[in-house]
């Protein structure tokens, strides 16, 4: 069953979460056939070749539905409803790479139920491949 996350009484600014995440291949064309976003520097080797990156690129919008998995299913976790979402990629993330998201309480506001989770999001080598935030409502 599923364990119900966190309220906003039982989060302080400051708490934080690590998530580890290996972004496969499959993972990249699962998103782009439920999408419809089929652009080919996503998912054609041979396009991505000729590209800027050398190679194959996940979306950047699949980092921000992992961010979400997370913020939605670990921290606050189950019955968390974002409210806003703001993303920036700073640089690729390729087919195999391992990305750690570490999502943390930056504000919390009480009077709405409202919590502000930033986040980073680091590849293998420790580099930034993308940070944001979300407004998220805390399960009660």
């Amino acid at each position: 069953m599923f364990q119900k996350g966190k309220t906003l009484a039982e989060l302080a600014l400051g708490d934080r979460i690590e998530y580890n995440y290996t972004i496969t291949d499959e993972h990249i064309r699962m998103f782009a056939e439920a999408t419809g976003d089929k652009n080919p520097i996503h998912i054609d080797d041979e396009y991505a070749a000729a590209s800027p990156f050398g190679k194959r690129v996940a979306h950047g919008v699949l980092l921000s539905g992992i961010v979400s998995g997370v913020i939605g299913m670990k921290f606050p976790g189950l019955g968390t409803i974002a409210r806003e979402m703001y993303s920036k990629y700073q640089k690729p993330v390729y087919p195999g790479d391992t990305i750690k998201v570490t999502a943390e309480v930056a504000e919390r506001n009480e009077k709405l139920n409202l919590c502000k989770i930033t986040f980073k999001v680091t590849n293998q080598k420790n580099e930034l491949v993308g940070r944001g935030y979300a407004l998220v409502i805390p399960p009660k």
